[in-house]
């Protein structure tokens, strides 16, 4: 009996252990997702996060011993979300069940970590500036998820095959991967509210009619090709959106233009100069479409298609792409906030836009500050689709890619 209970006491000691050891660790995956979100990660710190749960740096580096080591397990932790969520709404029975499921989830989670039930979970902008060899398995997470996202799509019983499933995966990922950077200017108890007419706005677009919106591509004055300093822009704005900030190094980017480090120093102080600049230059961009669209469409649903088109246009060539708009993260505090007030006033733009196609009756009645969030993820997230376009009739793959703003991701 003496020896059961050396044992019994042994397990629970060691029960015991495991317990502390698990909670811990995920006290400091709280504390490092936060750093993350809230400085990027190349600005999360074993230090800061050691401060924040009032320990020494050694007692964070006892599981984690490297940044980058913490970083990836904070990312992966998002992931296995993610995937979970995805398996759980992929049993649903319809493609309306499945959305709804992955949309019900997404907003449970952030009101969870609003009201302390849950911690925060790093969101995915800065994978990109991770070494080749932690990077890919998130990144091979992240595809098998979005993988099922895409299936949700798929008729009962066939392979989630061609393009529309991948466009309506693309333009449902990039609304919800969008949310932390607005769901913050809601209460919680508006969450309910918020979450059907974000759905709304997927499942049934923005069109009142039938009538397609105009795919012509409108040249818009991007200053890539008439510049050192416009190709140099673009040069570092394709590096970001690939490599994330800490990836686009200034060697880099001076090697993809074939030009001397110097010339980096000649344009600009420092990289966060550098992303700035991108930032104000693809600002510039989008508010030169939305001038083209104001100037050349009958109504507002035609206005704000002519100027998605040509941003999405822009999007799928290799020339000249927007700076994705998850690079924000990657500036510091003080930055930051000066260029989430030009996003946010474009963003009202394309609002009134739609409350004004409301108003003339080219757009169906949403809710115009929902709409617009999503209208912005997609322009941001066309790029993902830049290989499948450009294998494409150019309008015709702008047309394709519209579509589910226009009528819904189900159309």
């Amino acid at each position: 009996m003496a020896y059961v209970r050396a044992v019994t006491r042994r397990i629970s000691s060691d029960h015991d252990r495991t317990a502390r050891f698990t909670q811990r660790r995920s006290q400091i995956l709280d504390a490092a997702s936060a750093q993350i979100n809230r400085h990027g990660a190349r600005g999360m710190t074993l230090t800061a996060v050691a401060r924040a749960l009032g320990l020494d740096t050694s007692s964070v580096t006892y599981y984690f011993k490297r940044k980058d080591q913490l970083a990836a397990a904070c990312y992966e932790r998002t992931l296995d979300w993610a995937l979970d969520t995805a398996r759980e709404a992929a049993r649903q029975p319809t493609a309306e069940a499945r959305v709804r499921h992955l949309i019900a989830a997404q907003f449970d989670l952030y009101r969870r970590a609003r009201e302390g039930k849950a911690g925060d979970f790093a969101v995915l902008s800065d994978i990109g500036a991770l070494d080749a060899k932690i990077r890919e398995p998130l990144e091979a997470a992240y595809f098998e998820s979005f993988a099922i996202i895409r299936g949700f799509f798929a008729p009962a019983g066939t392979p989630a095959s061609g393009s529309g499933s991948a466009i309506a995966a693309t333009h449902l990922a990039a609304s919800l991967q969008w949310l932390p950077a607005w769901i913050d200017r809601y209460q919680t108890r508006d969450f309910p509210r918020v979450e059907e007419r974000l759905y709304d706005v997927l499942a049934h677009g923005l069109a009142r009619g039938a009538a397609p919106w105009p795919a012509s591509v409108e040249p818009l004055p991007v200053d890539a090709a008439d510049s050192a300093q416009g190709r140099f822009l673009a040069a570092a704005t394709r590096l970001i959106n690939a490599h994330g900030y800490a990836g686009a190094s200034v060697e880099r980017i001076a090697a993809e233009l074939g030009v001397s480090t110097g010339s980096f120093y000649h344009h600009l102080d420092n990289k966060d100069d550098l992303v700035l600049a991108c930032f104000r230059r693809s600002f510039d961009t989008i508010e030169a479409a939305q001038a083209e669209g104001d100037r050349l469409g009958h109504d507002e649903g035609e206005r704000l298609g002519i100027s998605l088109a040509s941003l999405i246009g822009l999007q799928f060539t290799d020339d000249s792409p927007l700076l994705r708009m998850s690079a924000y993260q990657a500036l510091p505090l003080e930055l930051r906030s000066d260029m989430l007030a030009l996003a946010g006033q474009l963003t009202r733009h394309v609002a009134g836009t739609i409350a004004d196609g409301i108003a003339d009756g080219s757009i169906r009645p949403v809710d115009p500050l929902v709409a617009s969030q999503t209208v912005m993820a997609a322009v941001s997230a066309a790029s993902d689709m830049r290989r499948w376009a450009q294998a494409r009739d150019p309008v015709a793959a702008v047309q394709a890619y519209l579509e589910p703003l226009r009528a819904g991701i189900f159309h």
